[in-house]
């Protein structure tokens, strides 16, 4: 998105910012302008300018206006938006920096990967005011709005409509590709319809609150490209993130069908380039369903609220690494502790609620020790869904689960029977559940992981 807003904005770019605007300076700035849209175009970044358009720059009033016809960002994979004409005026300031507010008079074109236009998106309302370093390299702030926008469609494309966006980024710092700063987003009344008027994406309220401290643009660009977990190592040094989600919608191509009524949380990562990580987690959710073959409804949390904390650990458990020899030998190794606070996991035909602190080092027998709390109601329920949903890959779990029922202990309740657990794992590497010796069960259940 910052580089999107800087090839769109790619404005003002001088030594040192005029006392005065002039013709002279504005020939100057329109030379600058050509030469930067030149060097995207010649880029092999992600999002680039497809072609180098004509540039105008006049002065008026002590201000530049600029206007540049046909301006087209593309995408590597060949999608491409163009602005049929992009307007703004350029403003100095005391500091040598520009402030910069721009307009689009016509909207914009959207072409797909296979270069076909898809359609047009009208703006009824927008702003776009920049601020941008003399030297025209630096993003010091962006705050995007966007009201009332319609996306009308190309033949044999689907409509959408957006009531508001608001996108203000906040910048600390960026050199050679490692940016700090803050972004908050807000987004009201989604809806992409395809051409049989099926909402394929619907969010009715959505606003994310993010920051990050040294983080990697290339190592963020390869994540949101393949989502591949690998790319998060050594991507930050920190990193935080919140959440408020309402009325979401979606229907996949294969028909699968996902809803999320409301959810609210924030996850914050620390210690990301260094060998030991720490991550602090409280989220909640509302109203979750999904209908599809790759996960079966009695695993599948309606409800959910989860609070949790981890230290020490090792980077590779937020990489997705697996070492060959288990979790367990390098979380001691780590000298990790995690603790959860809380744990709640519903739905109509199972429940899951826990909290546990356990506390890994290589001086312990079996690598850890803690205790935990576990209720759980429709274990049957909950085996039937791992056999359905992971096939032979969850069948030693299935077993241990089958083990696990017979040493809870049952309670009736309104729901239905509950088995309650106790579990304690002492330095020795015994692992005592509801006070019987388990410790031949424990160590299978962790061959699992």
């Amino acid at each position: 998105m910052k580089k999107a807003l800087l090839l769109l904005a790619i404005l003002a770019f001088s030594l040192a910012a005029p006392a005065g605007a002039s013709p002279e300076q504005a020939a100057s700035l329109k030379d600058m302008l050509t030469r930067r849209l030149s060097e995207s175009a010649g880029s092999h970044d992600r999002l680039h300018v497809e072609r180098v358009p004509d540039v105008a720059v006049t002065e008026k009033a002590g201000l530049y206006q600029l206007r540049i016809p046909i301006l087209r960002l593309a995408a590597n994979d060949g999608w491409m938006v163009e602005a049929p004409l992009v307007e703004g005026d350029a403003t100095p300031r005391p500091d040598g920096s520009w402030q910069l507010k721009l307009r689009l008079p016509q909207g914009l074109t959207l072409y797909g990967g296979n270069g076909f236009r898809l359609g047009d998106i009208a703006l009824a309302r927008q702003n776009l005011t920049l601020a941008i370093s003399g030297d025209g390299r630096s993003l010091l702030s962006a705050d995007l709005d966007i009201g009332n926008a319609t996306f009308k469609p190309a033949l044999g494309a689907g409509t959408g409509s957006l009531s508001a966006l608001r996108l203000i980024l906040t910048p600390k710092s960026m050199k050679d590709g490692v940016w700090s700063g803050r972004v908050s987003l807000a987004l009201d009344a989604l809806s992409l319809k395809d051409p049989m008027g099926i909402d394929r994406l619907a969010v009715q309220r959505l606003r994310l609150d993010g920051g990050a401290d040294g983080l990697d643009m290339r190592r963020m660009g390869d994540l949101l490209a393949s989502g591949d977990r690998a790319h998060l190592d050594r991507i930050a040094r920190n990193a935080d993130l919140s959440a408020d989600i309402a009325g979401f919608r979606q229907v996949r191509d294969d028909g699968t069908r996902s809803a999320l009524e409301t959810a609210k949380g924030k996850l914050t990562l620390s210690g990301l380039s260094s060998a030991k990580a720490s991550l602090v987690l409280d989220w909640t959710h509302a109203g979750l369903s999904h209908t599809g073959a790759r996960l079966s409804p009695d695993l599948l949390p309606a409800r959910a609220s989860i609070n949790l904390t981890g230290t020490s650990l090792p980077r590779a458990l937020l990489t997705g690494a697996k070492p060959a020899d288990g979790w367990t030998p390098a979380l001691a190794a780590a000298g990790s502790a995690i603790k959860l606070s809380k744990l709640t996991l519903w739905n109509p035909n199972s429940t899951i609620l826990g909290q546990g602190d356990f506390r890994f080092g290589p001086g312990n027998a079996s690598g850890v020790t803690g205790n935990a709390t576990l209720s759980l109601r429709g274990v049957d329920k909950i085996i039937t869904g791992i056999n359905q949903s992971m096939g032979a890959n969850g069948a030693t779990l299935a077993i241990g689960l089958y083990a696990l029922q017979g040493l809870g202990r049952p309670e009736p309740g309104p729901e239905g029977t509950t088995h309650q657990y106790a579990l304690t794992i002492t330095p020795t590497g015994q692992v005592t559940l509801n006070g019987t010796d388990a410790t031949s069960l424990f160590r299978g259940l962790m061959a699992v992981n």
